[in-house]
């Protein structure tokens, strides 16, 4: 809607701010134009939506997460067998 409108647009996504970071890889895969801010989250629902954010981007990068993770294990059982 924005490009019919004026292919010029820039725009402010506004969301949480534990939401920011994967708001932005979003917008960006879908090519919107623009920034995005937090606003502020109450310091008792940190701890609960920070394991999710994680969990959402991993999962939203699930291959290439993936491979470094057999890799990482792949690399641990080698040098566990050196010792």
């Amino acid at each position: 809607m924005m490009e019919e409108a004026d292919g010029r647009y820039v725009c402010v996504v506004v969301t949480n701010n534990f939401h920011a970071f994967r708001a932005a890889m979003t917008a960006r895969r879908e090519g919107v134009r623009g920034q995005v801010i937090g606003s502020p989250t109450a310091a008792y629902f940190w701890p609960s939506a920070t394991i999710r954010e994680f969990v959402a981007v991993f999962w939203e990068n699930r291959v290439v997460n993936g491979v470094l993770c057999g890799l990482l294990v792949a690399l641990a059982v080698v040098v566990g067998m050196r010792w």
